[in-house]
């Protein structure tokens, strides 16, 4: 006996309605489900496919398939997090090494000529730091943010949010650090005290981070739509 694609539709309604919205996790569980159901069903005739159902998941104990849900998301956390230490690790000993080196450069010579030249002080610092923030909501949006429009319901494209957090200090760092280590010459590196020298190495590690999250967005991405290939067969 093999169920039919209106069963399948109606185990995926029945899980979701369970409390497990995300697609990829509802088909996580579904393939722990439909195998004890289509037994239940050639063993019991009479069952109907709701029925059936419930008995599977009276099956799993008190807490239903949270296990099932929890494993899952598990799996998703450590692979975001190989990919991450994947990307930034080719990152580092390539030549994409140059670009965190020269953002943060670019970030901290532009606040000292602003300073200097066009008389804005310290807050030279707030608006090259603003600038950078708005050019990393325009590379997410354009990059990945329809993207995640389209598999906001997949736990698989959730889990990149949280890599996100990773940059959230160096960018705040970059519009609000210019009140604890003021604009400084990067061509005159001698003259540099230590918090400064902590401030440079706090934004290219940011930074650093920053250009390895494309990496990791793009082949989560691609793990998303293989998950979406394969419940298109079903």
């Amino acid at each position: 006996m093999k169920l039919t694609k209106p069963q399948i539709e109606q185990l995926k309604t029945l899980i979701s309605k369970k409390g497990y919205p995300e697609i990829d996790v509802q088909y996580e569980i579904l393939d722990h489900v439909a195998c004890k159901v289509k037994t239940m069903l050639e063993e019991n005739p009479k069952l109907n496919i709701e029925e059936a159902f419930q008995k599977v998941h009276a099956s799993f104990g008190i807490f239903g398939f949270s296990g099932l849900e929890e494993s899952y998301k598990k799996l998703i956390e450590t692979r975001l997090t190989k990919y991450f230490w994947q990307e930034l690790k080719s990152n580092l000993l390539s030549i994409k090494i140059l670009v965190p080196l020269l953002l943060t450069f670019c970030y901290f010579q532009s606040a000292y000529v602003l300073e200097k030249y066009f008389s804005f002080g310290e807050g030279g610092h707030l608006l090259i730091g603003l600038v950078f923030l708005v050019f990393v909501m325009v590379w997410w949006f354009y990059s990945f943010g329809r993207g995640f429009k389209k598999y906001k319901n997949y736990a698989s494209w959730r889990g990149n949010q949280g890599i996100l957090m990773f940059t959230y200090l160096p960018l705040q760092f970059m519009i609000q650090g210019y009140k604890y280590v003021g604009n400084f010459n990067l061509l005159d590196p001698s003259t540099l005290g230590f918090w400064q020298v902590f401030a440079v190495l706090f934004v290219f590690a940011g930074l650093t981070i920053l250009t390895a999250l494309p990496g990791v967005f793009t082949k989560s991405l691609e793990d998303t739509k293989k998950l979406e290939e394969v419940y298109k067969l079903v």
